[in-house]
């Protein structure tokens, strides 16, 4: 693994975020993207169980009896998904990597340094000093990297996976090569998106679904499995707004490597 080229607040820097870049991106805004994350993920007794357990079900594609001893989350936020790897893989080494240092701080606070966290949540309705529950986890890192250049090994990761990610990708295709890139020739990368893309051409490019089919088939994918019903409702306020997204489940094994 690459040595970071910096750290933030015990965050290592793969990537020279400059300070430009980061007023710029809009996942480094604390107030609403990190509070809206920190309620969304870490916050499951606000709605009663995690809005987003679809995902966490999806997981369950890979035993948990399998020797898995690497693990990385792609786009992993505040952390909710790549912690549930670390505790379901204690002996695993688990790395959640983001682009947002914003988001990566909370996630640092919340699964490694233990901080007490409160949020005020009150402009949804909600508790204005509801407290999140704090869990360590010692087999848990995190880091700023950008997808398509990570920090790990050639065929280093038995586990690759990521969320809410594809669609809002610079370069979707340079991301998937990248992920095909670090993964072990019998590893598995898992990805949950609901292909929303903020990009013209790469709805040109990537829709409908079979478009992105054929293209994970081109890079050199086995694809093990495919699901185009995947529903998850996102919870937006007190009065139960919410957005619902129609996501796909992929999970991806390595029929070649590399990619022609």
């Amino acid at each position: 693994m690459q040595e970071p080229l910096l750290h933030r607040r015990d965050i290592p820097f793969f990537h020279n975020k400059t300070e430009q870049e980061i007023q710029q991106d809009p996942y480094e805004r604390f107030d609403p993207m990190v509070l809206r994350q920190s309620a969304l993920h870490l916050a499951d007794d606000l709605w009663g169980s995690y809005p987003m357990q679809p995902i966490i079900d999806f997981s369950k594609i890979i035993p948990s009896t399998s020797p898995l001893k690497n693990i990385v989350e792609i786009g992993c936020g505040v952390g909710r998904w790549i912690a549930q790897w670390a505790k379901e893989f204690p002996n695993a080494n688990c790395w959640g990597m983001d682009y947002s240092y914003q988001m990566l701080k909370r996630a640092n606070e919340v699964w490694i340094k233990g901080d007490l966290i409160q949020l005020n949540l009150s402009r949804y309705g909600l508790p204005s000093n509801f407290q999140i529950e704090k869990t360590v986890l010692n087999n848990l890192h995190f880091g700023l990297a950008k997808a398509a250049t990570l920090p790990f090994n050639d065929q280093s990761q038995d586990l690759v996976v990521s969320s809410f990610l594809l669609d809002r990708l610079d370069d979707p295709i340079a991301g998937l090569k990248e992920m095909k890139r670090i993964l072990k020739p019998d590893g598995r990368i898992l990805m949950i998106s609901p292909l929303n893309f903020s990009r013209a051409k790469h709805w040109e490019t990537f829709h409908p679904p079979i478009k992105i089919y054929k293209t994970l088939v081109d890079l050199g994918f086995k694809i093990l499995d495919w699901q185009e019903d995947i529903l998850i409702e996102e919870p937006l306020d007190l009065r139960g707004n919410s957005v619902n997204w129609k996501c796909i489940g992929v999970a991806l094994g390595n029929s070649g490597y590399p990619p022609s």
